[in-house]
C-alpha cells in the first residue's frame, strides 16, 4: 500500500556499518499555503475541527503502521539470508 506523507527509506548493506540502516522520511510536499502558515514540513491536510484532525491523526498512524510492516519485512529477508549463508 502507498502511504501519502511518509515512507521507508532501506538501505540493505550501509557502508559505515556494514549492515542494515532504516529511516522513515516525509515525503516531498507541495509548496501550498494555508492562511498564513507555509506548508513546508506540514504532514496533514488543513483541519477545521478534532474530527478532521483526529482522522489525520489516525490516517498518519496507519502510515507508520505500513512502515513498519515493510521494514520488518526488509529486515527478516536480510537476516534470513545472513542466516543461510553462515
Amino acid at each position: 500500500m502507498e502511504t501519502t506523507n511518509l515512507d521507508l527509506v532501506f538501505v540493505d548493506n550501509e557502508p559505515k556499518t556494514k549492515g542494515q540502516l532504516a529511516h522513515v522520511r516525509v515525503k516531498a510536499t507541495l509548496n501550498k499555503n494555508h492562511s498564513s502558515l507555509k506548508a513546508e514540513g506540514l504532514i496533514s491536510s488543513p483541519c477545521m475541527s478534532f474530527r478532521e484532525f483526529d482522522a489525520e491523526i489516525r490516517r498518519l498512524q496507519t502510515e507508520l503502521e505500513i512502515i513498519r510492516a515493510e521494514a520488518r519485512k526488509k529486515f527478516s529477508r536480510a537476516q534470513a539470508i545472513v542466516i543461510a549463508a553462515a
